[in-house]
């Protein structure tokens, strides 16, 4: 016998130093091969034999045919090998299961398979409801995950639902704009940008400003220039839009920059920042400046002030 063979038969010795040193020896050595040795290890009445046996399989266990014997007593440990052992007869097993935690597993390893999608999400646990919202490019079921019991389920269907560009309906929209939960209604907000309309609005009323960054950042993704949109955030929540003219100085994003500076009702920090955003071009209007350098809000005329400094300096 080889060395390994050796080790492997002495496992079974009646002598438990002679067992443990052979254990350790096995796992040393790392030949996957040991792991026939450890099989009979599984039901062993010394925790440390049996808890060495796991190990071992954790360690070396790479097709289906070694997941077998975790089948009796350690299904948890065969559902969470799956996810790296392709075996989705097995996995079929593991998901009628009661623990929650083996399904889960189990559901990971079969995610692909869309036929599946609907059973996970009528699943008891969230933790096997959130595969489906992961995975599934159904529009329908995602809709039905936003409005799940559980937070974790709601915010993966709206995640997934923006990651793969799912058209939702307003009506689903709107119940996530709706829920207390604002990081749901952040994640909702990015697909409010693509649906345009009440949705859009609805969103940009939100006062979190979890929910405005996200708006912000979908703007910034999916919108290269001014359109209905953007002048429906202007008109609600310019704050955004100021984000979204930073470094945009195309002839529309700068004819809304003007009309936001010059929009006397709105909030003068944000008409100066909008101001300072100019600075260091040298295509700026300077008829319209030299009128906001009159305004009467001095944050406003400050900025103007230092903007045409700096267009003279830049002339100089």
């Amino acid at each position: 016998m080889t060395n390994i063979d050796g080790e492997i038969s002495r496992l079974s010795n009646k002598d438990v130093k002679i067992r443990r040193r052979a254990v350790r020896l096995l796992f040393e050595q790392n030949n996957p091969r040991a792991l026939t040795g450890f099989v009979k290890l599984l039901e062993d009445s010394d925790f440390w034999f049996r808890n060495k046996s796991l190990d071992a399989h954790r360690k070396w266990a790479n097709s289906a045919q070694d997941l077998t014997p975790l089948l009796d007593n350690h299904k948890r440990l065969a559902a969470e090998l799956l996810q790296r052992i392709d075996a989705p007869e097995i996995a079929m097993q593991l998901l009628e299961e009661d623990d929650h935690i083996t399904r889960s597993f189990a559901a990971q390893s079969l995610s692909e398979h869309k036929d599946l999608h609907h059973q996970f999400a009528e699943d008891e646990h969230h933790s096997v409801r959130i595969v489906a919202a992961e995975y599934s490019l159904d529009e329908d079921l995602i809709s039905s995950l936003i409005e799940d019991r559980h937070s974790s389920v709601r915010r993966m269907a709206i995640s997934s639902a923006a990651k793969n560009k799912l058209k939702l309906s307003s009506q689903t929209l709107e119940s996530g704009l709706s829920s207390s939960d604002p990081a749901l209604r952040s994640l909702v907000a990015s697909l409010a940008v693509t649906a345009g309309g009440d949705v859009l609005e609805k969103a940009c009323k939100d006062s979190n400003p979890k929910v405005r960054k996200s708006i912000a950042e979908a703007l910034r993704l999916e919108v290269t220039e001014v359109d209905e949109r953007i002048d429906l955030i202007a008109s609600i929540n310019p704050e955004i839009i100021l984000r979204w003219l930073r470094s945009r100085y195309d002839s529309k994003s700068s004819s809304l920059r003007w009309s936001m500076i010059e929009n006397t009702s709105l909030n003068s920090r944000i008409r100066s920042k909008l101001i300072e955003q100019m600075d260091g071009r040298n295509d700026v209007d300077r008829q319209r400046l030299a009128i906001i350098s009159e305004d009467d809000s001095i944050l406003v005329k400050i900025a103007a002030d230092n903007l045409s400094a700096s267009l003279d300096e830049l002339e100089g």
